[in-house]
């Protein structure tokens, strides 16, 4: 089977059983109206394998009627502790319920419920000692609830009422910081994601340009036109371009633009003997080019 059928079919039963149980509940209370206390017992007994937790304060309030009615006291007893335990509030109807019932009910609620205060309060206490701030004000609220409903003479209940409602306003504030640190710590991650997530949305920053290297000896070979088969007294001017390594050394030379036929040769030649502070990027020397505009005039 597959399973959307397996949850039909698991659908259809869950209905067939709430129907059942709500027709043999209306079967307990013909039962009970009639005064037929034994089998109304019986038709309990049918209906406890099925009854859900929301009608079993029910079932039990029908069970010790009927038990108080049979004159069965400890068993009816037992049926209205389960109820205290299940809604400490709960009390019969003053019309529903017949006197001798209105009388089992708060005697029994009077003999149990400060165990359950107690009960309750311990339980509270201890989720508050586990920081379980959330778990302990709902059971210490139980507890102060149960004792401001007891008789005021009721022993030991005065201190524990003092206690429950410190502790609750103790967990209520530890709760609210609690809360309150969780939700910064909640905007200062989602910030730092944000942060995160818009650093590596923005590209690096370029690389700083590099330097230019500096001159430390760059001596130009000397010019006399007549030395050179020139008569021409005229300047002469160009360029030449020299490659320099990390070290600061000229590695290579070359005219870019000529200076004189006769003087090119030479400057290239002497070119390789300058000296540089090497360029840098970011600190580190780097190899580079560097061009020199050569002007010659007659001496």
């Amino acid at each position: 089977m597959t399973w959307p059928g397996l949850i039909l079919v698991w659908l259809l039963l869950a209905c067939t059983a709430e129907a059942a149980t709500q027709e043999s509940l209306d079967s307990v209370r013909q039962l009970y109206a009639s005064a037929d206390y034994e089998a109304t017992l019986a038709a309990i007994g049918r209906l406890d394998v099925a009854v859900p937790a929301a009608e079993a304060i029910e079932v039990d309030r029908y069970r010790a009627m009927c038990l108080i009615a049979l004159g069965r006291t400890d068993e009816a007893d037992a049926a209205i502790e389960r109820i205290a335990l299940a809604d400490p509030r709960y009390e019969p109807d003053a019309e529903e319920a017949a006197p001798r019932v209105r009388a089992a009910f708060k005697t029994v609620r009077r003999r149990v419920l400060p165990g359950i205060a107690r009960t309750r309060y311990a339980e509270g206490k201890a989720a508050y000692d586990r920081q379980a701030f959330a778990d302990a004000i709902p059971l210490l609220e139980s507890a102060l609830d149960i004792i401001l409903n007891l008789p005021d003479t009721e022993p030991g209940m005065a201190d524990l009422r003092t206690l429950a409602a410190g502790f609750i306003d103790l967990s209520r504030a530890s709760l609210a910081r609690a809360e309150a640190e969780a939700e910064a710590e909640a905007k200062a991650a989602a910030s730092a994601a944000a942060a995160r997530q818009a650093a590596e949305a923005v590209p690096p920053p370029p690389p700083p340009p590099p330097t230019e290297p500096v001159v430390l000896q760059q001596t130009l070979p000397p010019w006399n036109p007549s030395t050179f088969g020139s008569q021409n007294t005229a300047d002469f001017r160009g360029t030449v371009e020299v490659d320099i390594d990390e070290r600061g050394n000229v590695l290579g030379s070359r005219i870019i633009e000529s200076i004189h036929p006769a003087y090119d040769p030479v400057l290239l030649q002497s070119a390789l003997t300058w000296k540089y502070e090497p360029a840098r990027v970011d600190g580190t020397p780097i190899k580079s080019s560097k061009r020199v505009e050569v002007v010659l005039r007659p001496r």
